[in-house]
């Protein structure tokens, strides 16, 4: 049976309860589990804040990071999030990798 809908909606409290809803159910997990013999797609996330503190670019790209993925998911995808380490760029890799001059 659909509840009626009121004529006015207190939006934090329905937040809270659907939060607290999604939470109950582990929806997260669920989705992953239903999802996990469809094709991946694999997201890397940079680290965060590697620039400083944070500000609204990291509000801003973290929003776009969160839609990218929602939207593999729900094409279809089993979507791998990741996190990665990117920050510290090609003079990492050449010292681990035992490179110390240009000339090799």
């Amino acid at each position: 049976m659909v509840e009626p809908v009121p004529e006015s909606i207190h939006f934090p409290s329905e937040e809270k309860r659907i939060l607290q809803l999604w939470k109950d159910k582990d929806c997260f997990q669920e989705c992953l589990k239903q999802s996990k013999n469809r094709p991946k797609y694999t997201f890397y996330d940079g680290p965060p804040f590697a620039t400083g503190l944070p500000h609204y670019g990291h509000i801003l790209a973290g929003t776009i990071k969160d839609i990218v993925t929602r939207f593999a998911h729900q094409s279809g995808f089993h979507v791998d999030r990741r996190f990665g380490w990117d920050c510290h760029g090609l003079p990492v890799v050449r010292m681990s990798l035992g490179y110390c001059t240009r000339r090799r």
